[in-house]
């Protein structure tokens, strides 16, 4: 049964799907927004990974502009936030500032925040609904089959964005995606008496927010644990993630099974980092910082790098070489290596999600293949929504990619326990 019609679909509604959402909705296109779960948010909501990595290289000058700035004002438009007073929206640069662009969020504030831009926008999103199958005609994606309440359901669309975060629209179009094992780590807040008494002291609830991180951690040598590394895209893989993700926290938990300690949460979903990605037209060079590209769509940078190398990400990063009709957006997009670590954080997910929605409405303005699409009209259209577009004369210079790799930072409010079995 065709339930619906719109002219852009966007499967998957983490930051990228999010981000997608909008730019196309601003754009006059009506878009549907399709999500499994019951709220919006994706990894940073349901996986409770609520940190909103910087928008800035570490040096004093923001990179990313456009939607991956507006979302991070939109997450902290309630409750509470840890964004230091130098940085505003619009600023491009500050001098020796006092953090970086950053901030950790409410989670339930950011959703509310979340429904009510779709509400505004006039987005259709459609909640407990699981991508099943495409409706292909050709190289051209017609729609979307979803399982829902009501059963499976198609949804047309004329042009589809891929926010699945892990490619599943793509692989099941037939376009070419690498698969990679994900380490297991598993998030979840809990309460102390200590971060109590700090919350009573200073009056802000944040303080009394720690995230507890329980598994491995990117950019250390992991070599050494025993923990299983699982695929995203198999069921053993989720469902062994799932199961190995709780184990850690089930024994964790029972080492501090006393009146002073409590978890209170769990995340409501796996937890994984990177699966599958598209090949793409192009890929990400990760050697090619503060280097031109003429397709550009802006820049981008790691933020858990200090100071972070920058680079122009191509267009071609996010559409694959014979599908005409579909776009990505988050991490699923073209990039390999720390490229692909440094494409699912959430600046870049917001970012590529805003290229995907206005790449996806230019392409069915000019009656044209999202390949096709104008470069100088994407270009233009994404400047005036504040996207830096090429690296200013001042950004260069800052920091060598190719001597300099992206480390994680400490976090105040994150702790860690690097649990492995031998």
């Amino acid at each position: 049964m065709v339930y619906s019609r719109s002219q852009v679909l966007v499967v998957g509604g983490g930051f990228g799907g999010i981000a997608a959402s909008i730019a196309a909705a601003r754009s006059g296109k009506k878009v549907t927004l399709v999500e499994k779960a019951c709220i919006l948010g994706g990894m940073a909501t349901l996986g409770h990974v609520c940190i909103y990595l910087p928008l800035d290289d570490g040096v004093g000058n923001k990179v990313f502009g456009g939607l991956a700035e507006e979302l991070l004002h939109l997450c902290i438009k309630r409750s509470y936030n840890t964004l230091p007073p130098d940085w505003k929206k619009g600023v491009m640069r500050v001098e020796n500032p006092s953090g970086r662009y950053r901030t950790h969020f409410n989670i339930p504030a950011a959703v509310f925040s979340f429904d009510e831009i779709m509400e505004q926008l006039g987005v259709n999103i459609i909640f407990d609904a699981v991508f099943s199958e495409l409706i292909m005609d050709g190289l051209i994606c017609r729609g979307v089959i979803i399982e829902t309440k009501q059963g499976r359901v198609a949804y047309l669309a004329d042009m589809v964005v891929d926010a699945s975060g892990d490619a599943d629209v793509f692989s099941r179009a037939g376009a070419s995606c690498v698969e990679q094992k994900s380490i297991v780590s598993h998030w979840c807040f809990e309460l102390e008496p200590e971060t109590m008494k700090k919350a009573l002291e200073s009056g802000k609830v944040v303080d009394a927010m720690k995230i507890r991180w329980l598994g491995l951690r990117p950019g250390v040598d992991n070599n050494s644990s025993g923990l299983t590394r699982f695929y995203g895209t198999t069921i053993d893989g989720v469902n062994g993630y799932i199961q190995l993700s709780r184990k850690l926290a089930r024994e964790y938990l029972d080492q501090r099974d006393n009146a002073t300690y409590a978890m209170t949460s769990l995340p409501l979903v796996p937890q994984f980092r990177m699966t599958r990605r598209i090949t793409g037209i192009k890929e990400l060079d990760m050697f090619s910082s503060n280097q031109y590209q003429e397709d550009s769509v802006g820049c981008v940078c790691n933020g858990l790098a200090c100071p972070a190398p920058v680079y122009e990400l191509p267009y071609g990063t996010l559409i694959d070489q014979k599908i005409k009709n579909m776009i990505a957006a988050g991490r699923i997009i073209a990039a390999s290596g720390d490229g692909w670590e440094m494409m699912r954080l959430l600046p870049s997910c917001a970012f590529t999600g805003q290229v995907a929605g206005t790449a996806a409405s230019l392409a069915i303005d000019q009656g044209t293949s999202v390949q096709d699409v104008d470069i100088s009209s994407l270009q233009d259209s994404l400047v005036k929504s504040g996207v830096i577009i090429h690296i200013p004369q001042y950004m260069k210079g800052n920091v060598n990619a190719t001597t300099t790799q992206p480390k994680f930072t400490t976090d105040p409010m994150v702790k860690s326990d690097a649990l492995s079995y031998h």
